[in-house]
């Protein structure tokens, strides 16, 4: 592997990171007014058990149903409880998203 091809993926990867965790803490740091609250509150439950759903459940080409996307599904466990105990939007994406990158790297998927 080249130098190009490693500043390349260790950029694009601060990149990503940089976009998904600065919403979370720019929104954190923020005073929401009732009114933006109120409506947040509107949002049902379904629609994020919707959005995790689709991420847990794979289609691979050539293959006929869905299956489990086993990396997603292990890695909600560290997730959740990091959530429970920190109580911190911030906390549990990066520990989704550690989880995620490190069960990645092991397991041969």
């Amino acid at each position: 592997m080249t130098t190009y091809i490693l500043w390349t993926i260790l950029l694009s990867g601060l990149g990503t990171l940089i976009l998904r965790i600065t919403p979370f803490i720019a929104i954190s740091k923020l005073d929401l007014s009732e009114r933006f609250l109120k409506w947040l509150s509107f949002i049902p439950i379904t629609l994020f058990t919707a959005l995790v759903v689709d991420g847990l459940m794979i289609q691979q080409s050539g293959h006929w149903g869905y299956q489990f996307n086993w990396i997603f599904l292990i890695s909600i466990i560290p997730t959740v409880i990091a959530g429970f105990f920190s109580r911190s939007l911030t906390v549990s994406v990066l520990v989704g998203i550690s989880s995620v990158a490190l069960l990645r790297l092991v397991l041969p998927y």
